[in-house]
This record gives structure tokens, sequence and C-alpha cells, in this order.
């Protein structure tokens, strides 16, 4: 029961263990923003930077059926915050079909 306990603490605290910034391209179709924690620790949160140079340079994000219509927007030059762990997939996609856009993805464990 305690170690149970302790790993429920643990979620529910901040990030000790883990940081790693990567670069994600995201097209007009949803993909999953899979996690690059490398040392076997669990995701506590993540957040976005949209670092796009496209046109619109809009991306949401949301479930596996993200649309543009549907999705929380990230606008161009924003930083978005999403406390999910790695047990919740977080898919992105651009708004405008035929842009690439570029984010950059900051995961804590």
């Amino acid at each position: 029961m305690s170690s149970e306990l302790t790993y429920l603490a643990r979620l529910n605290s901040i990030a000790t263990k883990e940081l790693k910034i990567s670069a994600v391209e995201v097209f007009g179709s949803p993909s999953e923003v899979e996690s690059q924690l490398v040392l076997g620790y669990s995701r506590k949160g993540m957040a976005f930077y949209n670092n796009s140079n496209a046109a619109s340079g809009e991306v949401v994000w949301g479930n596996s059926d993200v649309t543009a219509a549907t999705g929380m927007p990230i606008p161009k030059g924003c930083l978005f915050d999403i406390p999910v762990s790695v047990d919740i997939p977080v898919y992105v996609m651009n708004t405008v079909s035929g842009e690439i856009s570029n984010l950059r993805v900051i995961e804590i464990a």
C-alpha cells in the first residue's frame, strides 16, 4: 500500500527526474506526440512552443481524431502547457493543408 501511495504522491508532485526538449514537424493530419524521455521515468507534463515559420502557423492539439474545427489551438509564437502523463496520448496537426509547422515539445518527469 505504501508503494502505491508513494507512486501517486510522485505523480502529483513537480518533476524531479528528467527534462527533454525536442523539435517536432507538424503536418495536416493528426500525429501522436510520442514521449522522447530516455531514462525510464513517466512523463508528468508537457508543453508545446509553436516555433512555426509557416504562413498561418496555427497548430491544434487533441485526441486521435482531432481536426482544425475541434482541436485546441496553439497559435504561432505561443507556449502552451499540457499537464498530461505518458498514459494519455496527445495528437497535433496543422490547420492548413500543405503547410509544415514546427513545435518545440518540452517533457518533464
